[in-house]
């Protein structure tokens, strides 16, 4: 899929900027993408909508326009869905910006908004459910600027229960070794024994895998919390299922990288917007 969406943005966006016509910003965002995606051999453009858009921070008159584009793949004759997020202020479009300051796209600043719906009790970690202000975490327990934020995190939500809920969303990342066998074990071991902020002591507990074999990382994990996980407890199909949702969530937000933090259903680049929304 990653390689589908990639050919559809080489023939969204030859260049990376175009002049569009006097329309809407919208309907011209839409009519390019419209007149942009044909018909290829192994799938069928059905249609695309703009589902969100959002201001661009220190780039007046520009948004960031959220894609949605509906495909048939012909071969299986079913349909299946993609997301871009490209620009406009109306008069030019854009794939992408780079900021010069920092060297590094802008668009990893953007993501899908979050519904009401991923807060649910089965993702629910800490402060109050019935709080205002609502957090959506995604973590990667073995990634290393998770292992800085996390913990600092949680503390601070514990520390103001009625003003925040933390909801936490497992999105283990392919470049960690051993990273989904270890959220496999965490979620084994909550249904077998109850050990006290396990989440978070996971991340302080500074695992050192080498190869990230299941074998190491149950033997490491058992001997960390005084537990005896089996393989078998680890790969039922409720835990598969559990982390392929919640990767699924994480995909359809177009989320890239860990730790992201959602703060009341928007991405929040900086990660800290949650601590000014208390107040003590």
């Amino acid at each position: 899929m990653k390689s589908l969406m990639l050919r559809l943005l080489t023939i969204i966006l030859l260049s990376s900027t175009v002049l569009l016509a006097q329309q809407s910003v919208e309907s011209k965002v839409i009519g390019f993408v419209n007149k942009a995606i044909n018909t290829g051999k192994n799938y069928k453009f059905l249609k695309a909508e703009v589902i969100h858009s959002e201001p661009i921070p220190k780039l007046p008159n520009w948004k960031a326009y959220f894609l949605k584009i509906d495909l048939e793949i012909i071969s299986q004759k079913r349909q299946v869905s993609v997301k871009d997020i490209i620009f406009s202020n109306g008069q030019f479009i854009s794939k992408d910006f780079i900021n010069l300051n920092l060297g590094k796209s802008i668009k990893s600043d953007f993501s899908f908004p979050a519904s009401a719906d991923l807060y649910d009790a089965k993702h629910f970690l800490a402060g109050n459910q019935n709080a205002k202000n609502k957090l959506i975490l995604f973590s990667d327990p073995l990634c290393p600027f998770c292992m800085d934020f996390v913990p600092d995190l949680i503390h601070f939500v514990e520390k103001h229960p009625n003003q925040l809920a933390l909801y936490y969303y497992y999105m283990p990342l392919s470049m960690h070794p051993g990273s989904t066998t270890l959220v496999k074990a965490i979620l084994a071991s909550k249904k077998i024994k109850t050990i006290k902020n396990l989440d978070e002591k996971v991340y302080s507990e500074a695992f050192d895998f080498t190869t990230g074999s299941e074998d190491e990382v149950i033997n490491q994990f058992n001997k960390a919390f005084d537990i005896k996980l089996t393989k078998k407890e680890l790969n039922t199909p409720d835990i598969a299922a559990r982390i392929k949702a919640d990767v699924k969530v994480a995909n359809d937000l177009m989320i890239r990288g860990t730790p992201t933090l959602y703060v009341n259903g928007k991405k929040d680049p900086s990660r800290s917007l949650y601590k000014k929304l208390v107040k003590e």
